[in-house]
């Protein structure tokens, strides 16, 4: 069992399957089960989150919008909620993003799918997955 781990999602089946497999990994005494979701910044542009009616979002509140939202669906399909798992949304590329929170959490692990929503279905090991494996300063175990 793991103190404290850090599980990447983005919407996909792939980390869904992994927080719902760090959930079981988890220790049941430990309050540190982060789930994170990595935004990439939106181009400036006018524009940015504007919905009829109401007043344009600008980028980090869009990317926090956003997030929140992968977050909260991937929660509903898991059966978790936020008493359980901690939410974090960031703005970056994924796998920088994903190892600076992983250090700056100082986690036990990284539980994530092989693959995210990409174009290339036809990688065993994404590119996002390969590198956190291989720079992450904990443990990384990949959820096919």
């Amino acid at each position: 069992m793991y103190q404290s781990i850090l599980v990447p999602v983005d919407g996909s089946d792939q980390s869904r399957a992994a927080l719902e497999v760090a959930t079981r990994l988890v220790a049941a005494d430990a309050q540190s089960l982060y789930v994170l979701n990595t935004q990439e910044a939106p181009l400036a542009e006018d524009g940015i989150g504007k919905v009829a009616g109401a007043p344009a979002l600008n980028a980090e509140e869009l990317v926090q919008q956003k997030g929140r939202e992968v977050i909260e669906q991937v929660y509903q399909q898991v059966g978790i909620d936020s008493q359980q798992a901690q939410p974090i949304v960031r703005a970056g590329k994924p796998a920088q993003t994903i190892l600076a929170e992983a250090k700056r959490l100082g986690v036990d692990a990284v539980v994530m799918g092989s693959r995210g929503n990409s174009n290339i279905k036809s990688l065993v090991v994404g590119s996002v997955s390969h590198r956190v494996m291989h720079v992450a300063p904990c443990a990384v175990i990949v959820v096919g």
